[in-house]
């Protein structure tokens, strides 16, 4: 009996510094490897440093062309509504700064209004809708913290719309005007017009803001209003009026794309760089360097 004690006993010495070995593992600091897992779990993902994407957009655009002259209000332009789309592709840096370039179908429009005795008769006249665009991007507030892409985004960026001079179209209206005695031969008046292309590139700047919604760490979709201002015509409309067969005026509608545009845009995220900010960093608190 005394023997399998003694057995037991020794048994048990054998195994207690492995154990003990185990309780120490167990109360040590955890390491770097295992604080970096549990940022990570934590606060849901990488910082996001910098990506690489394509993005589609589509966006209600208005515009109205410049008129010259009325002639006392027979004449008007109006706004004019349409769809259009754009294909991008785009580079975002630490989600502070960004830049896009690519192609655009956006028309620029001249529409003349003639107001008549008994309703209005509009000819509208479109460009070739190609455009291409340069943007620039700013993040000026976070909505999700800094390792995720929802914010608000102010932009800025310059259009280039490559016309050819091209002949758009032409019209023509015939009417009577009224005299003061209906002994009187009434006037015959008439207008014609003529609309064309510019023969050279013209430019447009742009600025507007954009928030940006991130739906996973692929796919974001933004959501954007833009202002216009064309910086020359790309497409002119020439009326001329016509009194008793003379020709009496001269008015010119300009058609520059200064106007607004309302867009929803879909990304694709397809080169992703990804690193951890420091835990202080991540918490919004400031590190002593």
């Amino acid at each position: 009996m005394m023997k399998r004690y003694l057995l037991f006993l020794l048994i048990t010495l054998a195994g207690w510094p492995a154990f003990a070995q185990k309780m120490a593992d167990y109360y040590q600091l955890p390491s770097a490897q295992r604080q970096y897992d549990r940022l990570l779990t934590r606060y849901g993902g990488a910082y996001t440093r910098d990506r690489w994407y394509v993005s589609l957009s589509g966006f209600v655009r208005t515009d109205r062309a410049k008129l010259d002259n009325s002639f006392n209000g027979l004449l008007y332009s109006d706004r004019v509504t349409t769809l259009a789309g754009s294909a991008l592709v785009g580079w975002s840096h630490r989600e502070q700064w960004a830049v896009e370039a690519g192609y655009a179908n956006m028309p620029i429009h001249t529409e003349v209004v003639v107001n008549s005795a008994s309703y209005p008769y509009a000819f509208r006249f479109t460009n070739n809708r190609q455009g291409f665009v340069l943007r620039g991007k700013r993040m000026i507030l976070s909505t999700s913290g800094p390792w995720r892409r929802s914010g608000f985004w102010l932009t800025g960026g310059l259009w280039l719309m490559p016309n050819n001079g091209q002949d758009k179209g032409q019209f023509a209206l015939a009417g009577y005007g009224n005299k003061d005695s209906h002994w009187e031969k009434p006037d015959t008046i008439r207008l014609t017009g003529r609309t064309a292309l510019n023969t050279n590139p013209t430019a447009m700047l742009e600025t507007g803001v954009e928030y940006n919604l991130r739906l996973s760490n692929r796919f974001d979709m933004g959501f954007a209003v833009h202002k216009l201002w064309g910086l020359g015509n790309s497409l002119t409309t020439n009326v001329s009026y016509f009194l008793n067969g003379r020709d009496v005026q001269q008015a010119q509608l300009l058609g520059t794309g200064s106007g607004m545009s309302y867009g929803v845009t879909l990304r694709y995220n397809f080169v992703v760089r990804q690193t951890l900010a420091h835990v202080l960093d991540v918490q919004g608190k400031q590190r002593i360097k």
